[in-house]
């Protein structure tokens, strides 16, 4: 499921729900919050983005 890819050290993208609206991030895993459910991911640019699990569509 979504855990076995968010373990992986590599750049992954993902298509996640915000607002109601689909959004793509592309980037690497910078911390995983089991208990929260959020996923926080820095991009090329080093900007850190955090994304609720409950609203990824799709990783690969």
């Amino acid at each position: 499921m979504y855990l076995k890819k968010l373990t992986e050290n590599r750049l992954i993208t993902i298509d996640y729900y915000k607002n109601g609206v689909l959004q793509t991030i592309k980037g690497r895993v910078y911390s995983l919050n089991l208990i929260e459910q959020i996923v926080s991911l820095k991009d090329e640019k080093q900007k850190i983005f955090s994304i609720r699990l409950s609203g990824i569509k799709q990783i690969y």
